[in-house]
């Protein structure tokens, strides 16, 4: 039996299509893989892009302290933005992200948040400078 433990948040634990697992440690950016992600993040301050996109699957988040306002696109493509929802997020709040569709993060009061990602696919936008 291949056993795996880790500390989170830190580490990202990678779940493949074909049924294995690993473990990144303390990535440096976000693991995006042919399987799904599972990480903890600790979050106070603005994300580092404008939106992103995940179009191999829905991806689930759930909020374990703190708070946000999940902005979710309805038509949002790389160079636009698109209809937007605005869904406040709670400690013990989780939300589906339906696959395919823009999404970004407001942090209300610095939020720690869980997330299974699906990969290998995704899509950020830039910041724009004023």
């Amino acid at each position: 039996m291949d056993v795996k433990r880790t500390r989170l948040p830190g580490d990202v634990v990678v779940m493949f299509r074909d049924g294995t697992s690993t473990i990144v440690e303390s990535p440096s950016r976000p693991v995006r893989l042919d399987g799904h992600t599972f990480g903890v993040a600790d979050i106070d301050e603005p994300p580092p892009h404008n939106g992103e996109v995940h179009p191999d699957g829905d991806e689930l988040v759930y909020v374990i302290s703190g708070s946000a306002a999940l902005l979710l696109e309805e038509g949002g493509t790389l160079e636009t933005i698109g209809e937007v929802t605005r869904h406040v997020l709670e400690a013990g709040d989780a939300f589906v992200i339906p696959q395919g569709h823009w999404h970004r993060f407001e942090t209300i009061e610095p939020y720690r948040l869980v997330h299974l990602t699906p990969g290998p696919g995704d899509g950020h936008r830039p910041l724009t400078r004023d």
